[in-house]
């Protein structure tokens, strides 16, 4: 019986996802199939590629070895399938990871444009903070992710994508508007902002820090919350700019004027190295293209 590229990719996802079930998962198959997989290619090659001697799956010298082969013969087989079999389209789920930011701006549209684009792909979209998204991405649990970046790994591939002011928010009710506001009134107000565990809630405490200030910041794990009390009058929000856009055009949140400097929010592609890198590239050039399209604005500047 001949090598297959089924039982290639099963070693392959076993060896760098660290267990079966992640596989199995990964392939939509059962464990016992991934295994009977792995047990074929050993048999084929006449070496064990795997220590399960332990609680954990472990490389043997030889599967250590073999591991470099399998993803150079999985990235040749990509390879092919984009330049000479299929022209670039992509196939399957494709599993995508998207900052609140990025998923309430213009990303829907461009999710749009890609289902038009490749109409036999199925997009999935998971929505949260940059930080949990960019370990799953790391995880194998996403394929791409349009995130607060760079990502620092050396399996990462980091596209620059766009750049995001941050502001201050409020609602006109507050009265804060049409004036400079003294830093020491932003120590009476909530500020109603990102989770803890982000990048721009980090940033904004920095920023605040700096300035001499020590403000109630209320973190929120929802941006669209963030924006809706912000709306009511629960507090000022402190917000990537491009998403209260509409808000602020239709006067339902004003800027307030402060002589804090809020540090932008950076954002970019990211995806995984490897066999799967091909197909990701496409989503790449197909956002880039439809960002270029766009053109930058006050509150998104794109910065590839």
């Amino acid at each position: 019986m001949a090598m297959t590229f089924d039982q290639i990719q099963s070693f392959y996802l076993v060896a760098t996802m660290g267990t079966y079930q992640k596989a199995a998962q990964r392939l939509n198959a059962t464990q016992p199939a991934i295994s009977a997989r792995i047990v074929a290619l050993e048999n084929w090659l006449g070496v064990k590629l795997f220590d399960r001697s332990g609680h954990r799956v472990a490389l043997t010298p030889q599967g250590r070895k073999f591991l470099s082969y399998a993803e150079k013969l999985l990235e040749i087989r990509a390879e092919a399938q984009f330049e000479v079999g299929q022209g670039g389209e992509l196939g399957g789920v494709v599993r995508i990871g998207a900052s609140d930011t990025m998923a309430t701006t213009w990303l829907p549209d461009f999710l749009v444009s890609l289902g038009t684009q490749f109409p036999e792909t199925t997009f999935e979209l998971s929505v949260g903070p940059s930080v949990r998204l960019r370990d799953e991405l790391i995880n194998q649990q996403l394929d791409i992710c349009f995130i607060v970046g760079p990502v620092s790994n050396p399996e990462i591939v980091n596209h620059p994508l766009c750049e995001c002011p941050m502001v201050l928010a409020a609602a006109p009710s507050l009265g804060l508007h049409n004036r400079r506001l003294a830093l020491k009134e932003l120590e009476t107000v909530n500020i109603l902002t990102f989770e803890r565990v982000t990048q721009p809630f980090q940033d904004l405490k920095r920023d605040l820090r700096a300035a001499g200030v020590s403000p109630r910041l209320n973190p929120i794990s929802s941006l669209q919350t963030i924006v809706l009390l912000t709306r009511k009058g629960l507090g000022i929000g402190a917000v990537p700019m491009a998403v209260v856009d509409e808000e602020l055009r239709s006067d339902a949140l004003k800027l307030l004027e402060t002589e804090i400097q809020l540090s932008s929010l950076q954002f970019a592609i990211c995806h995984r190295d490897g066999p799967d890198a091909p197909a990701m590239q496409t989503i790449v050039n197909s956002a880039l293209a439809f960002t270029r399209a766009m053109g930058s604005a006050k509150s998104i500047k794109m910065i590839y």
